[in-house]
């Protein structure tokens, strides 16, 4: 019998059993894999996507209740109170918020100091079937576009230093429309 040290014992079949259905166990789960479909092509052979923002995101809104009144019949309070419905002040720090009415031949500018980094503009018109809506940067345009009423757009840039972005809102085709934007940095 060979000598056994204090902290050695010995063992019994019991525990060579154990260790073997540990072992086949072992050898048996490692050859399970879990798998499923994502509808993806496999990790390797997925593309990179690329580092730059999205142009604009729609995010459509309900549309508006047919008992809403025209849109010339809406008070100031009641454009105060649809622009903070439409973009209320959730997320990220606002730095600039602005509503009204516009009408053909009338923009209507104003202005917001940003800070460097990546700015969202969020905007929506209602009222006419689309408005108009650009942003200037440090004398830069970063929008200049046409946007269909009743849906948020979203528009995410770079603002490279402190600057003081110019929004205009703008009727298109004779149609007046409520609007309203804000600039965060989220």
């Amino acid at each position: 019998m060979p000598l056994l040290g204090p902290s050695m014992k010995r063992r019994g079949p019991r525990t060579a059993w154990t260790v073997a259905a540990l072992v086949a166990a072992a050898a048996g789960l490692s050859a399970c894999a879990y798998s499923y479909d994502d509808g993806l092509p496999p990790l390797g052979e997925r593309s990179t996507p690329s580092s730059a923002p999205p142009a604009q995101t729609l995010r459509p809104l309900p549309a508006p209740a047919a008992t809403d009144p025209p849109l010339r019949d809406w008070t100031p309070d009641m454009v105060a109170s649809w622009a903070e419905a439409a973009l209320p002040d959730q997320k990220g720090l606002s730095f600039g918020f602005g509503y009204g009415i516009v009408l053909e031949g009338e923009p209507v500018v104003s202005s917001s100091a940003v800070p460097a980094g990546t700015i969202t503009l969020e905007y929506e018109c209602r009222g006419g079937p689309a408005a108009h809506l650009s942003l200037e940067l440090g004398g830069m345009a970063v929008v200049d576009a046409d946007y269909a009423c009743g849906q948020v757009w979203v528009r995410t840039f770079v603002a490279p230093q402190d600057s003081v972005a110019d929004v205009t809102s703008s009727a298109v085709a004779g149609s007046a429309a409520a609007y309203v934007y804000r600039v965060v940095k989220r």
